[in-house]
């Protein structure tokens, strides 16, 4: 389905025809049906497409078999800061917040047909917007509109808006490769733990499909929102590759560091654990034993098959995005406060990550990037992400830490990314890391570095077994500067800035991954202009 039509298809969203007129409670956001025409008049939908957007007023109809068909999308000004629908061209769900409907106040959720010709949805879900009882996997919480999640769900489950979700204890979705369940959460449901230990954990075989909106992010969170370490986090299992097991194993799985009896890991690289998209995760990490934490967000063994974007961590006890083996990708990220590392690999992981903001605080924390393989160094598959379009920002009162640190024998490529700020940007420790890379000249290609910058008080340091140092490593690779003012206003690049068109492009671009958009800049964002952190995020970013 070409890009045109894919647009023009957000428009049809208004479409909840149900034989009455509706609106949302919003005032620019309504849509009227004519019983005459059978046709829907929808003034505003926003379709989202990566990091920009575009508004519509689009006119469908209801056709005889009950679905309805896009008739007109006409392009209209943009109209942010206001509660509206939306289309998510990437996951093919159209969104109505609040819609007014035979006597009541709705959530409703249309979805893309894929079928040839005109385009055409349908209408997945209609959730009362007030509250109406806890549903029969849940229990009565302890005030009115709440409800407690607790141990095993199974099945196909719906969390709304209407509801404050609670959870108690471990909750996991499904059993491990068996009983495969999914649970859906809507666009602006909260969910908060109430202690350390509370954690969401999705198990091999099911998926969690978490789809928010700009202006209606899902909200995970501690009960009071304050600190660190309020509740566990947001744990998945998968079953795409990971290293780590004795030489031999066919199909390696591994059991969680933090919770033992769950298992992680398989053979399927493209495995699919569901999206996780406009989500806030606030407040996460619990230490289980020293040294075997809960993250924010912890992907063990992760296929690419998994769609992760826009995904904010703040002020979490430990490690914010951490990814053990696995092939996932992630997209439009960013880590505000994090205790521990910001962005940590481990285990084999291959997959990518582009467009990263990591903002560590000036009191705390320990590294914005760290990548490791696995404690036995050659252990395979090794781990080589595609990293590209970082911006990682520190404070220099920190001491002993650094914006990226490469060690035990992990391998990486990494693009056309920004870091500064902290006491030391760029660490390569342990000797197998370094055999790994090559050497300056004669780089193996794996472990590499391109049209990136860095500007710290020390920019290089080696640790322990340096074959090479770390400035010629840097140094050597095409794009590198080390030496230029980064002209940034924050986290932005200011006009002049010289990470303006300082990204790989052309033929050399090509070679990065598919999943990798090729961009002409350095860093998470083009310009001033180019801020997509705005709105669906917890108010704590420094601009």
């Amino acid at each position: 389905m070409n890009k045109v039509k894919r647009n023009k298809l957000a428009s049809i969203i208004g479409a909840i025809c149900l034989g009455t007129a509706f609106s949302s409670t919003s005032q620019a956001v309504t849509a009227e049906f004519d019983p005459a025409t059978n046709q829907v008049e929808i003034p505003v939908v926003e379709v989202l497409n990566g990091t920009s957007s575009q508004f519509f007023r689009a006119t469908l109809r209801l056709a005889p078999d009950g679905l309805l068909d896009l008739i007109s999308a006409d392009p209209i000004p943009p109209a942010k800061g206001q509660e509206r629908n939306v289309f998510d061209a990437a996951t093919g769900a159209v969104h109505f917040s609040s819609v007014s409907a035979l006597g009541g106040e709705f959530y409703a959720k249309l979805r893309l047909v894929p079928v040839e010709g005109p385009l055409r949805f349908t209408l997945e879900q209609l959730v009362n917007n007030t509250f109406e009882g806890c549903p029969d996997f849940a229990t009565a919480g302890p005030a009115e509109g709440t409800c407690v999640l607790s141990g095993e769900l199974i099945g196909n489950i719906t969390l709304t808006k209407n509801t404050q979700w609670i959870l108690n204890g471990n909750v996991f979705v499904g059993g491990d490769n068996d009983r495969q369940s999914v649970i859906t959460i809507n666009p602006g449901t909260h969910i908060f733990g109430q202690q350390g230990n509370d954690f969401l954990m999705i198990r091999r075989g099911s998926k969690i499909m978490a789809e928010g909106t700009p202006d209606n992010p899902i909200v995970m969170a501690g009960a009071l929102q304050q600190g660190p370490g309020e509740w566990g986090g947001l744990e998945l299992h998968g079953r795409a590759p990971v290293n780590g097991c004795n030489e031999g194993v066919e199909v390696c799985e591994l059991p969680n560091v933090a919770v033992q009896t769950e298992f992680f890991g398989g053979n399927d690289p493209l495995d699919n654990s569901g999206v996780i998209k406009y989500v806030q995760l606030l407040n996460t990490g619990f230490a289980v034993r020293p040294d075997e934490e809960l993250n924010c967000l912890t992907m063990n063994g992760i296929g690419a098959g998994t769609l992760i974007d826009f995904v904010h961590c703040h002020n979490g006890a430990d490690d914010g995005f951490e990814t053990f083996g696995g092939t996932v990708n992630l997209k439009h990220i960013v880590a505000t406060n994090m205790d521990d590392d910001s962005l940590d690999w481990q285990f084999g992981w291959q997959g990518a990550a582009q467009f990263v903001l990591v903002q560590q605080s000036d009191n705390f924390g320990d590294n914005g990037v760290e990548g490791d393989n696995q404690k036995v160094t050659e252990s395979l598959p090794r781990s080589r992400p595609t990293v590209s379009n970082m911006t990682v920002t520190g404070s220099a009162s920190v001491r002993d830490r650094q914006a990226m640190l490469l060690r035990v024998g992990t391998g990486g490529r990494i693009w056309n990314s920004v870091f500064t700020g902290f006491p030391v940007c760029i660490t390569v420790d342990d000797e197998p890391t370094f055999l790994n890379a090559g050497a300056p000249g004669s780089l193996s290609g794996e472990l590499t570095i391109n049209n990136s910058f860095v500007n710290c008080p020390v920019n290089f340091r080696e640790g322990d077994g340096p074959t090479f140092t770390v400035a010629e490593w840097f140094l050597s690779q095409p794009g590198n500067n080390a030496e230029v003012n980064l002209g940034l206003n924050g986290f932005l690049p200011m006009a002049g800035s010289p990470l303006i068109g300082a990204g790989v492009t052309g033929a050399a671009a090509t070679v990065i991954t598919p999943f990798i958009e090729p961009v002409d800049y350095a860093g998470a964002f083009r310009d001033e202009n180019d801020d997509w952190t705005q709105e669906w995020t917890f108010p704590v970013i420094r601009r």
